[in-house]
This record gives structure tokens, C-alpha cells and sequence, in this order.
């Protein structure tokens, strides 16, 4: 009788044992075939994201060149971009892509949007910076500008304080971007009875073989202290 009891008990564990393996196996299964598929994923999404240059022939890259150039012409015609291409010989290798991939990122650059982020504090008017964002598609790139002025005391505001006398220059470049920013002009708008400096600033920027020029608006105020925002 004892054992047949402790024979039974044996099957029982047996069991047991049995269907905890074989869950812990269908759970690993599981875990590696969700890591897979988010694996998949990424890779899709980044594929998608960014085109794969193609290896040309310069017969090749010379047909494509035409192709992009009829592209921004296109774009350029159907809306106010003033994109353009850069020539061939500073195309790299990576710039090369199939055409529908240009004719996207062409069109992601004539739509791009800028955002100018505000400052969180004031700064001496010697050295003012700014930074704006260029959104374009699922790319982003940011612009630092940097401002310079003087101040001056006056009493035409309400218990007296500070204000802009003048306007030193501006200088702007591209960081944490894969392409580059050329500023090649600005204008600055005293206003506010000189509280308030608007300055226009142009530039190109340049990526994947594409030009595109902008003109950014940007507001420099002087509270009664003579900090700068």
C-alpha cells in the first residue's frame, strides 16, 4: 500500500514538473518571437527612414543629377520653395538614392517647418542665444544663433530701466544636424519704443544634395535690468 502510494505521488510530480517545463518553453518561445518581431520592426522603420545609396557608374550619376534637377524644378514651379541642388561634384556617396526616395526628401524640404524655442532665461546683450528647430518629414535639424547688442538707461519707461541702443550683428550656424546652415544676410527692426529687437535672418541650408533658403524671425527683448531673452 505504501507504495503504491509513493508511486503515485512520483506520477503526480512527474506531471507537475511536466507542464512547468512546457509553459517555461511556451514563454520563452513567446518572449523570442516578440523580440524578433520588434526587431523586424525597427529595422523596417529605419530602412523606411533612411533611403539606401545606390553604387553608380558617373554615366549613372549624371542621368539620376538630371532627374533630381527635374525634381526641384518641379517642386519649386508648384509652390514657394526656392530649393536647389548642389552640384555633382559635391554629391557624396550617400546622396545618391533612388529617385522616388529624392523626389520625398525634395518635398519634405519645401514643406519643412521652423520652431523657434524660447528662452528660459535672460542672457548679457553681448551674447544672446537662440536655438531653432528645422522639422523636415521625420528629420530635424537645429540652427544656434547667437545675438549681440548694447543697452542704455533711460527714464521713458516707467521708473527708468534699461533698453537697446544697438545692434552688434548676428551669427548663426547648424548643430546636432547632418547638414550645414550658410547665413548670407539679416535685418534687425528696433521696436517698443527699443524693448524689442526683430531680426530677420536668411541662410541656406544644405543636406542630402538639396538647398533650401530660409528666412527666420526672431524677437530679442531687454527687461529694465538689461537682461536679454
Amino acid at each position: 500500500m505504501l507504495k503504491k502510494i509513493l508511486y503515485t505521488s512520483i506520477l503526480i510530480g512527474a506531471f507537475a514538473l511536466t507542464g512547468c517545463t512546457n509553459e517555461e518553453a511556451v514563454s520563452k518561445k513567446a518572449t523570442v518571437e516578440s523580440s524578433t518581431e520588434k526587431s523586424e520592426a525597427n529595422a523596417k522603420n529605419r530602412d523606411e527612414a533612411t533611403p539606401i545609396p545606390l553604387n553608380l557608374t558617373q554615366e549613372q550619376k549624371e542621368q539620376y543629377y538630371q532627374k533630381y534637377a527635374a525634381i526641384i524644378e518641379n517642386i519649386n514651379a508648384a509652390s514657394d520653395a526656392e530649393l536647389q541642388l548642389n552640384p555633382i561634384t559635391a554629391f557624396h556617396d550617400e546622396h545618391w538614392i533612388e529617385v522616388n526616395d529624392f523626389e520625398k526628401l525634395a518635398q519634405e524640404r519645401a514643406d519643412a517647418s521652423i520652431v523657434v524655442l524660447e528662452n528660459k532665461e535672460r542672457y548679457h546683450p553681448a551674447s544672446v542665444p537662440k536655438t531653432v528647430t528645422l522639422k523636415m518629414g521625420s528629420e530635424k535639424a537645429n540652427i544656434r544663433f547667437e545675438g549681440s547688442f548694447d543697452t542704455q538707461h533711460t527714464f521713458n519707461v516707467p521708473g527708468g530701466g534699461q533698453i537697446f541702443s544697438v545692434y552688434n550683428g548676428i551669427s548663426s550656424a547648424a548643430v546636432d544636424s547632418h547638414g550645414n546652415w550658410n547665413q548670407f544676410g539679416n535685418v534687425a527692426l528696433l521696436k517698443d519704443d527699443g524693448a524689442t529687437y526683430l531680426v530677420e535672418v536668411s541662410g541656406n541650408y544644405s543636406q542630402n544634395g538639396i538647398i533650401s533658403t530660409h528666412t527666420i524671425s526672431l524677437a530679442f527683448d531687454c527687461d529694465k535690468t538689461g537682461g536679454i531673452s
